[in-house]
């Protein structure tokens, strides 16, 4: 599957809380770059990224905002970590503060969790998201304008 996407130009991003019994530590992370070549990984520890980043594998950090603590939390992780993206959920409150985190860090940010809605969608095109991730396959399809 790997060889199909790289074949048809995109990249194989893998999601680092679903893949099941591996470890991620440096010889995990290696097992994916050199088995499986893996593109991109998302991960929600941000002291994996230097693994990652070592191997020259892009690393997008997940963000999870409940409260205000959470909020400040996130800022100074992000603020010191070496992630090339951040994806930020649920998408609301990624969106209310998505320009806090642009003024700490100059990186693509992805916006994630109950995205519902196309109107979601062209918000975050507006908002000048990288991109979102969405499990609502009706939406999987839909071209922004």
């Amino acid at each position: 599957m790997v060889d199909e996407v790289h074949k048809s130009g995109k990249k194989v991003i893998v999601n680092s809380e679903l893949i099941g019994g591996l470890n991620l530590d440096k010889h995990g992370v290696k097992f994916l770059k050199q088995i499986f070549n893996v593109d991109v990984v998302i991960v929600s520890s941000p002291f994996r990224t230097k693994y990652m980043k070592d191997l020259d594998i892009y690393t997008i950090q997940r963000i999870v905002l409940i409260d205000s603590l959470s909020l400040e939390t996130s800022l100074k992780l992000v603020s010191e970590s070496s992630c090339d993206a951040v994806e930020i959920r649920p998408a609301f409150y990624g969106m209310k503060y998505i320009d806090e985190f642009r003024k700490i860090k100059d990186i693509p940010f992805f916006l994630a969790g109950f995205v519902s809605s196309r109107e979601m969608i062209e918000e975050a095109k507006r908002l000048k998201f990288k991109g979102i991730t969405c499990s609502k396959e009706t939406l999987w399809s839909y071209k922004t304008k």
